[in-house]
Parts: structure tokens; sequence; C-alpha cells
């Protein structure tokens, strides 16, 4: 014979059960998060572009200038996002190595002793050839020298990073004491990572002018 249910039974029935219907809440919302995050949409490889800063950023003024620079320029990309990397001695080095190795992000700014690991060991993309790129520079007059370097294995120098201290707009927005700014080959997105660093460079170039500057 079953025992009817009453507000007594029920009492007695949470009092001593309450913990199986939060587990059965928590799965439920587990369940719910793994199935959004396996459907979720997201942009396709080709349509991002990743700017990744080993060092510290402006969140909100970076995020908003390559906001425009995706609107107006760059249009046909679905998102240009900025990643800041830990900066620490210990764990900075295995997270850059890790997003190296998985091809993500299309620009780094790297501090010097990271770029030299990565430039030297071949896994930086030469830039020299990007007439573009190149033209801007000696336009301006400006040598980018210390970008220079020998990669280890094939004894080949090749222009693998723009220093930081060649675009001086670039501060406001992010900032890597002694940095270069550099193209990984791993990322396999290289004609929308020139074409983002083309731009970056092109902007960061001069130091934006303050409103005292500009008035009449």
């Amino acid at each position: 014979m079953k025992t009817p249910v009453t507000s007594r039974s029920l009492r007695q029935h949470f009092t001593y059960n309450w913990w199986m219907y939060l587990l059965i809440a928590l799965i439920a919302l587990g369940l719910v998060d793994l199935l959004y995050a396996v459907t979720a949409y997201r942009a396709p490889r080709e349509k991002t572009v990743g700017f990744y800063v080993y060092g510290y950023m402006n969140d909100t003024s970076l995020t908003a200038y390559l906001d425009n620079v995706r609107e107006t320029e760059m249009s046909d990309m679905e998102e240009i996002t900025p990643v800041m990397l830990t900066v620490d001695d210990a764990y900075g080095p295995m997270q850059l190595l890790t997003y190296l190795s998985a091809g993500e992000g299309d620009v780094y700014l790297l501090p010097r002793e990271q770029f030299l690991n990565y430039a030297m060991g071949g896994t930086m993309a030469a830039l020299e050839d990007d007439e573009e790129l190149m033209s801007l520079f000696n336009a301006a007059g400006i040598n980018l020298q210390s970008g220079w370097r020998k990669e280890t294995e094939t004894g080949e120098n090749h222009l693998y990073g723009i220093p930081q201290d060649k675009l001086p707009g670039l501060s406001q927005y992010a900032y890597v004491q002694d940095g270069f700014l550099c193209v990984p080959l791993s990322g396999g997105n290289q004609e929308n990572a020139m074409k983002f660093l083309r731009i970056l460079c092109r902007d960061m170039i001069s130091v934006p002018e303050t409103e005292e500057e500009t008035a009449p």
C-alpha cells in the first residue's frame, strides 16, 4: 500500500533528500552550458583576426579601435579581437607556446626575449617582402634594423618584427617594454594578418594629436 502524499511527508522528503534536487539542478545547468558551448556559433578562422599582446593593454580603447578597423577597412571580417597574455615569468611563456602551437592569434606584440626566441627559431613570418608595409616606413624615414634577425637553422636574415618604439601611437592602446610586432607562421591566416599589420602600423606610426595641438 502506497504512503499517501501529505504536507508532512513532503517536508520529511525534502528535509532528507534536498541534496538530490540540488545535484539534479547543477547537472542540468552543466548540460545546458555544455550544449551551448558545443552549438554556439563560431566565426570561421578566415573571418577573424586576433591581436595578442604579451604585456599590458587598454582593453576599452583597443577594442574600440579594432571595432573601427573592422567596420571601416576590414568589413569582410566578423571579429577582430584583442587578447592579453599573462605577464608572468613562469606561466607567460607556457601560455604563449600553447597559443602559438595551437595556431591562435594573427599578430603578436611580444617582448624582446620572446620575440628573439621565436624569430630565430623560424616560427615568425618574414615581413620585408611586403612592399606596402616597407614603403610606409621608408617614406617616414624609419629604420627597422632592430627587427632584422638571423634564423638559426638557415642562417638567413629577415625582418621578423616591427619595433614598438617605431610606433609611438601604439602605447595608448597596448604596451610591451622593448616590444616587437610580429606575425606567426602557425596562424594560417597570413593574408588577413598582414593586412591588419599594415593598418596598425599606418595608424600608429605617429603620435595622435592632442586637443591642444589641434586648437587654432
